[in-house]
């Protein structure tokens, strides 16, 4: 990064915002100055509370909808400078995409409600949508768009909105509320970073220090976290009006798995029946010097390594690559954000509004070395490089023109780490103007525009053209040269000695390694007009009402299109290591709606009718693909005394089917964790695994315990997107109850009921669950295609046909708790407390919603087969909460908070009783399950953080997360899902860097 900050585009560009914001405000509030006799109150209009899941504003009141407020104070103890490591303390919310996935990461901050999908989830800022935030995932809004520093309030309604919202409401709605009315000059510094002491939990150096690999270090000061805010708002002279700017920079300093012992080697689970339950080190074949094996008619079984002279020693388990160890366990990141927020109220019939928003963000995804993953070269056999011993084993000691076929795992460990270089731009526009039409009728008209720019860089990959090109060479009057560069096809070739040690040139690597560059966009304009009224001002209400009806009625148009453009290293999956042929896809998505809503009070202030009162709403839109959709909702509460509140409500929502999944192309990319009939005949006879088992499964009887299994538990589908999709439907039902005794000041209590069922899921059955279902109950059989191997990973032609379909049904149901108290404790100050807390009793997973019988509840459990079926890759809790307590000293300015996190128990999906989720009974009777990942014990967490004003304008803020430094659980690779499992843990989920120390100091003038 450089020093000189005007020497970087992306800072000159943020500077040029912040000038024109600037000058905006400047102009503005000179202009008023001028006409007005004296300055006036700072304009609140645009600070109206307005009940998230309805768009009639309805003061003093709560939602019918539940719904979860996190304050700008919450942001601030926690000491976050990404604002997904906030909503993750949710309990409604589940991890997604975030700083801490590497392998398959985004570069993007994704929130998902309810464990749904972050597609699912609906994002807005100051109510109106954040845009698509990727242009290859095209749903999922990026909430490092959001600067932390400028947060007011975070609402989050939990459960189906699109009446009000439009679709992708499925899941909820989270809505962040921005600062849009600051006076004057605010400056916010964090500094954050981990630190960690090493132990041997589990046993886990012991599995380490028995694989010869490095260990790690005691201790571990990583990943530091800076950054800093600029904030400055200007009223206008007669306080009609108002300009806010931001400018923030954020840096995050990466992190390497090896650093931690449970994450430096990638674990195989213990098995009661070996290594006495205890966890191993696995690794990969794709190793060094590299793992050889004749393929062909004649050819031997055995697999060697390299030795010294070019000498063949057997391969086995201990030449295994770490890879792990590489994988980054928190990607570096730089992000630079600026915005400025403007309204001015001409009069009472137009308050104009104009808001943008800049973001650039940087972020390197790092995996291990690439190399030759298991393909097969045609070597020829007058390769000068081959010893003696290789042309006797390979080419039956001929030095003449004959070739060998080679199958070839070989890492290229002189090269660096595979490094995925993500880069997205973001811009965010909006324009409207608000106000009165006649008294009792308002109106609201906004247009809106972003644009996502994705800039995609993987470096340091092998060209699999290349390796076969370099390892082709003949002795020549000038040397060793590839055959390529003798007749002329390629002449910058450099020959590509891995058949000697330490033989590997700079020019070598400088040849093979290539990159693959993508770029794509993605740009959605939403236009939306609505009018609301007041109709008991023209005598619409009843008579045993104070207030009357309110309407709210509207059109929207929104138009999303999608373009990634592959270079053709990535189209035609030359790059060694990259999972897959990556395609290029471009397409569109247009809705036209109408909605109306309306709530209407029946009683007010009567006997055991304190209030009682209903809503509904309706949308209907039509889109440019030839669906339609119809979406609604209807609420009612009801409060027969002052002290309690009772409250209902059922919607249909809907989930358009997005670009990418319509247009995506289909090809072979990793999309399962595991093979059950690859291994040994004995190791599938210990799990129970039988022959006839794999054979419906596609390996031949006379193949069986032949099968090679991946090392790195990665293994190949036919995925891709599906023109045909149709909209997904939700039926949400909620129902809950509040109390605020009066007897008991400070007292406030909600507990909230929710059923969210969800019809015609898009979503693939995942490899993983095509190849266990397969095995255990003889479904999904004839989706599986196996190559001249027998496997579903050695080449492209292995693989399980799992394309998106609308063929899924999910189902959750469970109790949220929402609990606040507040008291004076007299000389010493005031204690505020609040506790948050999600039950889940079911979630409920139906892979052919045709077929019924496929269910399976993954509520308390984790493991692949739920986390490749589910919405969500995580664990499903049971109980989550978060307990956050602060005390208000007496001592001036200082504050002290402390917040205990919990996470319930869970349990391997494999150990169910559930039909489709247990383990044949023979593999439960042969002691086959893996002792070390049964079971996840329950995690509890302490955060601490302090407050204290050190003058008028300045505050200083302390404070440690995980403060006893707990270790993440630790989980077998073979357990854990492709995306959010990383490093033998959840990442995403667990505090898996140790204790977060961090400061932050605020100035405000």
């Amino acid at each position: 990064m450089r020093n000189e900050n005007l020497g970087n585009p992306r800072l000159r560009l943020a500077v040029r915002l912040a000038l024109t914001g600037g000058s905006l405000a400047t102009t503005m509030g000179v202009a008023n100055a001028q006409t007005a006799p004296a300055a006036a109150a700072a304009d609140t209009s645009l600070q109206e509370v307005v009940v998230t899941g309805s768009r009639i504003s309805v003061p003093n009141q709560v939602s019918i909808s539940p719904v979860t407020f996190v304050s700008a104070l919450d942001v601030a103890q926690t000491g976050v400078t990404r604002v997904e490591d906030l909503l993750n303390e949710l309990p409604q919310i589940f991890a997604s995409q975030g700083a801490n996935i590497s392998n398959g990461a985004t570069g993007t901050a994704t929130v998902d409600l309810r464990g749904l999908g972050a597609k699912r989830t609906l994002v807005l800022v100051n109510g109106l949508r954040l845009g698509p935030g990727d242009p290859r995932t095209g749903g999922s809004s990026d909430i490092n768009m959001v600067p932390a520093e400028m947060i007011d309030s975070i609402e989050v309604l939990t459960g189906g909105a699109s009446s009000t919202y439009g679709a992708d409401a499925v899941g909820g709605v989270v809505n962040f509320k921005l600062n849009d009315h600051f006076e004057g000059v605010k400056i916010v510094a964090d500094a954050g970073i981990y630190n960690h002491s090493n132990k041997n939990t589990d046993g886990v150096e012991d599995a380490v220090a028995a694989s010869g690999f490095q260990q790690a270090p005691s201790t571990v000061n990583e990943g530091a976290q800076k950054s800093v805010a600029f904030i400055a708002g200007l009223n206008s002279g007669d306080g009609k009006g108002n300009a806010t700017f931001f400018a923030t920079y954020r840096n995050v300093a990466a992190v390497l798995q090896g650093k931690y012992s449970y994450s430096d080697c990638t674990l195989n689970s213990g098995f009661a029946t070996s290594n006495s339950g205890k966890f191993s080190c696995g690794g990969s074949s794709t190793s060094f010097p590299g793992r050889f094996r004749t393929v062909g008619a004649g050819a031997p079984p055995s697999d060697n390594t390299i030795g010294p002279n070019g000498t063949l020693i057997p391969w086995n388990n201990s030449f295994l690559y770490n890879f792990g160890a590489l994988n980054f366990f928190q990607r570096p990141d730089e992000r630079y954000t600026a915005g400025a927020f403007l309204h001015y109220e001409f009069n009472e019939h137009a308050t104009v509004y104009a808001n943008t928003m800049f973001m650039d963000d940087k972020s390197l995804a790092q995996i291990a070395a690439s190399g030759a993953f298991f393909a097969t070269f045609a070597v020829n056999c007058a390769n000068p490089f081959l010893s003696g011993q290789e042309l006797a084993a390979w080419c039956g000691g001929s030095t003449a023109g004959e070739t060998t076929n080679l199958f070839i795992g070989r890492r290229n460990v002189e090269g660096g780490g595979r490094i995925d270089d993500l880069e997205h731009t973001d811009w965010r526009v909006v324009v409207g103007v608000k106000g009165k039409i006649v008294d009792g009728w308002d109106y609201d008209a906004s247009w809106q525009h972003s644009i996502v720019n994705l800039s995609e860089t993987q470096e340091n990959f092998f060209s699999t053209k290349k390796i076969d090109n370099a390892l082709n060479v003949v002795q020549t009057a000038t040397g060793p040269q590839c055959i390529v560069t003798v007749n002329n096809t390629d002449k910058n070739c450099v020959p590509y000695n891995i058949f000697s040690l330490g033989q590997v040139t700079p020019a070598a690597l400088a040849y093979l390694q290539v990159p693959g560059i993508q770029t794509g966009n993605i740009d959605s304009t939403t236009v939306d007009i609505n009018v609301t009224g007041d109709l008991g001002k023209y005598g619409v209400q009843l008579p045993t009402a104070g207030s009357g009806l309110k309407v709210n009625i509207g059109a929207e148009w929104r138009d999303v299109t999608e373009v990634t453009t592959p270079d053709e290293e990535f189209q035609t999956g030359d790059l060694a290591g990259i999972g897959g042929d990556i395609l290029p896809t471009s397409g569109g998505i247009i809705s036209r709606e109408i909605f109306a809503e309306g709530r209407m009070p029946l009683i007010e202030d009567h006997f055991l009718a304190e209030s009682l009162g209903v809503e509904a709403g309706y949308r209907y839109s039509d889109y440019n693909l030839g669906f339609k959709t119809n979406t609604y909702k209807f609420g009612v509460e009801y409060s027969p005394i002052r002290d309690v509140r009772l409250r209902a409500s059922f919607q249909r929502a809907v989930r358009a089917p997005n670009v990418t999944e319509l247009f995506t192309p289909l090809s072979v990319i990793l999309d399962g964790n595991t093979d059950p009939c690859a291994g040994t005949a004995a190791q599938l006879a210990a799990k129970g695994i039988t022959v006839a088992q794999c054979v419906a499964a596609g390996v031949p009887a006379a193949a069986f315990g032949t099968v090679i299994p991946n090392n790195a538990n990665q293994y190949q589908g036919k995925v891709g997107g599906n023109p045909a999709l149709q909209p997904e439907t939700a039926l949400t039902s909620s129902f809950g109850i509040g109390w605020t005794p009066s007897f008991v000041p400070g007292l406030r209590l909600q507990v909230d009921y929710f059923d969210i069922k969800i019809e015609n899921v898009i979503t693939t059955i995942g490899g993983s669950g095509i190849l266990t279902q397969c095995v255990q109950s003889g479904q999904f059989c004839d989706l599986i295609h196996r190559d001249a191997n027998n496997s579903v990973w050695l080449s492209q032609d292995g693989y399980v046909n799992d394309p998106l379909l609308n063929i899924g049904q999910f189902e959750t149901r469970g109790i949220d708790l929402d609990l606040s108290y507040g008291f004076d404790v007299g000389a010493a100050g005031k204690i505020r407390t609040n506790l948050v807390g999600t039950y889940v009793d079911e979630y409920i997973v139906t892979p052919q919603a045709s077929k019924p019988s496929t269910a399976f509840n993954c509520a308390g459990l984790f493991g692949d087969i739920c986390s490749s079926s589910a919405a969500t890759g995580n664990p499903i809790f049971r109980w989550r909460h978060t307990l956050r307590t602060t005390w208000s000293t007496p001592w001036q300015g200082l504050d002290v908070t402390a917040s205990w996190r919990y996470f319930s128990a869970m349990k391997l999906d494999a150990l169910s009783p559930q039909a489709n989720l247990s383990q044949a009974p023979a593999t439960v009777a042969n002691g086959g399950i893996a002792s070390t990942d049964a079971a996840i014990k329950a995690y509890n967490y302490l955060d601490l953080s302090a407050a204290v004003r050190l003058a008028d304008k300045i505050t200083f803020r302390v404070g440690v997360n995980n403060v006893f430094d707990k270790d993440p659980p630790i989980i077998g690779g073979s357990n854990l899902p492709g995306v959010v499992g990383n490093g033998n843990t959840f990442p995403q989920v667990y505090d898996a860097l140790g204790r977060f120390i961090f400061g932050q100091l605020t100035v405000q003038f």
